[in-house]
């Protein structure tokens, strides 16, 4: 029975989360970082905020839309919740919001798992890749 225990909790799932930015909702009680994506910086306080950053929050916004699961992968050194996550709108929110174009793979944690996603809005010239698209 633990065992079972553990394997729940480390999923969570809401309904219409809050998105901080491009890379991290609020689930519940829960701020969960989505794993292996690196979403430009919005304003933080006389930080201005990266180019980019609001269309990567907002695309968050869209793909969470409903419900939403999150698995768990690790803590950050923040404390939050890593995750890999999914929702009525998409069965790989991560992916999804890396294929846009207005964030990219993080590599230092994820090693090359969206590798393909980037690559895909790249060549398609998809959000900050708009004007540099690779000939196929």
């Amino acid at each position: 029975m633990p065992l079972l225990i553990i394997a729940a909790a480390s999923i969570i799932a809401c309904t219409d989360p809050s998105v901080h930015d491009g890379d991290t909702i609020r689930c519940g009680a829960e701020r969960v970082r989505l794993f292996g994506v690196d979403a430009p910086e919005v304003l933080r306080g006389q930080t201005p905020a990266e180019p980019f950053a609001y269309d990567a929050r907002d695309e968050l916004i869209r793909l969470t839309r409903g419900r939403v699961g999150c698995r768990f992968v690790e803590r950050d050194r923040y404390g939050r919740f890593v995750g890999k996550c999914w929702s009525s709108v998409s069965s790989d929110v991560n992916a999804a919001v890396i294929r846009s174009g207005f964030a990219t793979e993080y590599r230092r944690y994820s090693k090359g798992l969206y590798a393909r996603a980037e690559s895909e809005a790249r060549s398609a010239g998809h959000g900050a890749w708009a004007g540099q698209a690779q000939a196929r």
